[in-house]
């Protein structure tokens, strides 16, 4: 009896020992790499979007996540993280495990927020980028009972009435529809005043409350409610003119050559395994052909721009040194 659990004994080290053996193996480590890699992901991604809920970026992303989560297998869970114009979001981003499990949209407000104030997150360093998705197209936008029908009636008042001249900066001062009215009114030779608000969904309801005279916005915050009669649009910051709107006029149209392109995409921190970044891209990719995020994307006049991780990435390196170059112009840069 002794002898046979003597050689029990020795069958089980024996095996012990081939296990350990083949745990060590470079050939065994890599396969069990490969198949963690290939379960990626095995729960729901989070999605923190540095806006409010309601306006452009949220919008769109809460549609790409459906279709992405598909593609995945897991859910993407949107969780607005809203204030500082991103910022929130992108620190948050950059302490995050670069696991695959934590992505956020960026917008050019990442790249404009170094130049602006210190911040404790760098764009080029901090961020793995993964994809881009689409633009967001700009609108100038009035109350519908207004008494400006055009951007011409607009801006004669604005000439005559410089002091009560407030209009909306949606995303805060240096952003966006900031900018875009500092170069307008600099080649008028006019000083109107900005107010800014954290995102489209305040600045909206202040322009309804008549506390500001117009805005710069974007079409997807502001679209529903020109189709329902609540704001009119009196030009748009595009090269041409939105395809639901043709009798609108570009700003480029009516004297001010400028528009505005924004590109956005999706990144996560830095440190990402190269096989999770790939199987995210793809995602995102596959999510921008569904007829579901094309037909929301027209409905507020964007189309899919998808672009890989690499020419995402060259996007935000110029736009670093482009936004570095505008906001100094303007004298916005930190000193």
């Amino acid at each position: 009896m002794s002898s046979v659990n003597a050689q029990n004994k020795s069958t089980v080290t024996r095996r012990s020992l081939l296990q350990i053996a083949l745990a060590s193996s470079p050939l065994f480590s890599s396969k069990s790499t490969i198949a963690a890699e290939d379960k990626f992901p095995i729960k729901p991604i989070k999605v923190m979007v540095g806006f409010p809920a309601g306006g452009a970026i949220d919008l769109v992303m809460r549609a790409v996540a459906i279709e992405a989560s598909k593609k995945l297998g897991q859910a993407l869970m949107i969780e607005n993280r809203s204030g500082a114009s991103g910022a929130l979001a992108y620190n948050a981003l950059k302490i995050a495990s670069p696991d695959g499990y934590t992505i956020a949209p960026v917008t050019i407000t990442a790249f404009r927020a170094p130049v602006l104030e210190d911040v404790s997150f760098d764009p080029l360093q901090d961020f793995h980028y993964l994809a881009g998705i689409t633009d967001i197209p700009f609108g100038v936008v009035v109350k519908e009972d207004s008494p400006f029908k055009t951007w011409k009636d607009l801006l004669a008042w604005g000439r005559s009435n410089p002091n009560q001249m407030m209009y909306g900066a949606a995303a805060g001062l240096g952003n966006t529809s900031h900018l875009f009215v500092e170069e307008v009114a600099s080649k008028e030779n006019l000083k109107w005043t900005p107010v800014p608000f954290r995102g489209t969904t305040d600045c909206i309801q202040a322009l309804l409350g008549g506390q500001i005279i117009f805005t710069v916005d974007t079409i997807a915050g502001t679209a529903a409610l020109v189709k329902g009669g609540k704001l009119r649009i009196l030009a748009v910051a595009t090269d041409a003119r939105l395809p639901s709107w043709p009798q609108i006029p570009t700003m480029r149209e009516l004297g001010s050559a400028i528009s505005v392109n924004n590109l956005w995409g999706i990144a996560g921190p830095k440190g990402l395994d190269p096989q999770v970044a790939l199987t995210l891209e793809a995602a995102f990719k596959f999510a921008m052909e569904q007829p579901s995020v094309i037909a929301m994307l027209q409905g507020v006049e964007q189309k899919p721009l998808f672009t890989d991780a690499k020419t995402f990435k060259a996007f935000a390196e110029r736009s670093v040194k482009e936004q570095k170059e505008v906001l100094t112009k303007y004298g916005f840069a930190k000193k």
